[in-house]
């Protein structure tokens, strides 16, 4: 969650150039309201799916579920599909078993291993929900062509690709 909701002017951030010179103030200024768009939308998603009993990991699993309605995996693969520990899974599992929406089987051809399914009940919440689901995103980007979506999604990949430049450890520079 992005917290800051007074975004520094553009001016701002070219005056920080004069004590920080490595600031690119295009690219902050980019940057923040990235974050600041990208808060607002999972909090806006999260209401919407909390209005419905779900949370954003348990609507994950059901959508990933709902790909192959009549097929299954595992909870190691529903884990990294969803980009969660096998634990968390573990839990998200247990709540939507018992809410019916999914059920655990043996696999048909190791013992030791689980599928998971959707039930029809799930199948039922899902296709109660997803169409108002889709008017809702539709909306959302409804300022946009055709090709200014194509362009963000180009841009976005563009920004995720780069991902690692953030995430790496910083340098730490000794005090004088």
């Amino acid at each position: 969650m992005f917290y800051l909701r007074d975004l520094p002017k553009y001016e701002t951030l070219l005056s920080h150039s004069q004590r920080y010179p490595e600031i690119d103030p295009p690219a902050y200024e980019a940057f923040l309201v990235l974050l600041r768009v990208a808060s607002d939308v999972l909090s806006a998603c999260e209401e919407y799916l909390a209005g419905h009993g779900l949370s954003q990991g348990r609507f994950t699993v059901l959508m990933i579920l709902n790909r192959d309605p009549s097929g299954g995996l595992s909870p190691s693969d529903l884990a990294d599909r969803a980009g969660v520990t096998r634990a968390t899974m573990t839990g998200l599992l247990d709540s939507l078993e018992r809410d019916g929406l999914v059920r655990r089987e043996p696999h048909p051809q190791d013992r030791r291993m689980l599928t998971v399914r959707l039930t029809p009940a799930g199948i039922e919440r899902l296709d109660a929900m997803m169409p108002d689901y889709y008017r809702r995103i539709a909306a959302l980007m409804k300022g946009m062509t055709d090709e200014e979506r194509r362009t963000v999604v180009t841009l976005l990949r563009k920004i995720e690709s780069n991902l690692p430049e953030l995430a790496e450890p910083a340098a730490v520079e000794a005090a004088p």
